[in-house]
């Protein structure tokens, strides 16, 4: 009995915890989980929602300005082709931008609305050629001109001229960027 009292009497001692590595593990999981987070949040989630929610918004806006009335993007204008428009899209064009030596992207997705199924028939049986155009395009722009403000306005530019040489001067189109992510 009076070893069974020592016993209990006696301070027990505590297993060394490893606290500074376990706080480093547990760290380092939740950095992994947030960096994975991220980029399945941009790679699958964002473009998923972007697809199921631009075309009915662009197709619903496309022949319009902020004053309701019809845009006139090509010579034509929009109210000589009438009708509804249609869209074609490019999705998922990633390119590097100029001066980033592969250590950042660009990710986006071009919608072209038109006015005629000629135009969209035209549009989309080049869609490897306005591909490598727009590529072409993004890839010469730097990361600096990419996150000025106004940019993806001056891009919406220059990838409707692209769009209008294969379509026809004549042709009204309005060029969309509904995916557009810098990583």
């Amino acid at each position: 009995m009076a070893e069974a009292a020592a016993a209990a009497a006696a301070p027990v001692e505590a297993a060394p915890s490893g606290g500074k590595k376990a706080g480093l593990m547990l760290g380092a999981l939740v950095l992994a989980g947030g960096i994975l987070g991220g980029l399945a949040a941009t790679l699958v989630v964002a473009p998923r929602i972007i697809a199921r929610q631009a075309p009915a918004v662009d197709s619903a806006k496309a022949g319009e300005t902020k004053g309701g009335e019809p845009s006139i993007e090509g010579k034509g204008g929009a109210a000589e082709s009438g009708g509804e428009k249609k869209l074609v899209q490019l999705s998922n064009i990633i390119v590097n931008p100029a001066g980033s030596q592969g250590s950042r992207f660009l990710m986006t997705s071009v919608a072209i609305s038109v006015g005629s199924e000629e135009a969209q028939k035209a549009l989309s049986d080049r869609q490897v050629e306005m591909r490598d155009k727009i590529t072409t395009i993004l890839e010469t722009q730097t990361m600096a001109q990419l996150t000025m403000p106004g940019e993806r306005d001056s891009l919406k530019v220059k990838i409707a001229a692209v769009a209008q040489a294969v379509v026809g001067p004549k042709v009204a189109l309005r060029v969309f960027l509904p995916q557009f992510v810098i990583q």
